[in-house]
C-alpha cells in the first residue's frame, strides 16, 4: 500500500476524531475550572490524536517506516501515560472529596461498580496496545526470519494472555462500590 493511501486514511481518521479532540482541547483550555485528572486525560486523548495527525505529513515525506514507527509508538505510549496518571489522579480525587464527606459528617458516598464489561476492557486494551508494540519493536529489531516472527507472536499471545487473565479474575479491580450511607441532608438532620 502507497504512503499516500495510509497518510489519507489517517487524515480522515484524524478528522473522525475531532468527537474526542474538541472537548478534549475544552478541557485543557479551562484550566482550573475542571478536576486536574480530567485535565490529564485531556492532554493524553490530545496526544493521541496529535500523534495520528502528525503521521500525516510523514507519511506523505519520504521518511522510512521506521521513523513512521517510531513517532507512532512514542504518541501511542506517552498518550497511555497520560490516560494511566489520570487514572491514578482520578482515584487520589475520589478519595480526598471521600474524607472531606466523612469530615463533614455524611459518611463515605456509595460509589456506583462500573460496568463488567468496562472493567474488562480496562485491562484488555492496554494489553492490546503493550502487546502490539512489543511485537513491532521485536519485527523490527533485526532481519525478518521466522525464528524473529515466532518470537514477536509468542511474546504477543504472552502479554495478552496475562492482561486477558487479570481482566477476567478481577472484573471490577480496585473498583468495587464502597458501601457507606448516601448524604440525605445537613448532618444532624434525618
Amino acid at each position: 500500500m502507497s504512503h499516500a493511501v495510509l497518510a489519507l486514511a489517517a487524515a480522515v481518521f484524524c478528522a473522525a476524531g475531532c468527537v474526542w479532540s474538541l472537548p478534549a482541547v475544552a478541557d485543557v483550555r479551562a484550566r482550573e475550572d475542571r478536576p486536574r485528572s480530567r485535565r490529564i486525560a485531556a492532554a493524553g486523548c490530545l496526544t493521541g490524536w496529535g500523534t495520528v495527525g502528525l503521521l500525516v505529513p510523514l507519511l506523505l515525506a519520504p521518511v522510512s517506516w521506521k521513523g513512521i514507527g517510531a513517532v507512532a509508538v512514542t504518541g501511542a505510549a506517552t498518550a497511555t501515560a497520560l490516560a494511566a496518571r489520570s487514572r491514578v489522579q482520578r482515584a487520589h480525587e475520589l478519595r480526598e472529596a471521600e474524607e472531606h464527606w466523612v469530615a463533614w459528617g455524611y459518611g463515605v458516598p456509595v460509589r456506583p461498580a462500573p460496568a463488567p464489561s468496562r472493567a474488562f476492557l480496562i485491562w484488555l486494551l492496554p494489553g492490546l496496545v503493550v502487546a502490539t508494540a512489543v511485537a513491532t519493536a521485536i519485527l523490527w529489531s533485526g532481519q525478518a526470519d521466522l525464528g524473529r516472527t515466532a518470537a514477536a507472536a509468542l511474546t504477543a499471545a504472552g502479554i495478552v494472555s496475562v492482561f486477558l487473565a487479570i481482566a477476567i479474575v478481577d472484573p471490577a479491580g480496585g473498583h468495587a462500590a464502597r458501601r457507606g450511607e448516601a448524604p440525605r441532608g445537613r448532618p444532624g438532620r434525618r
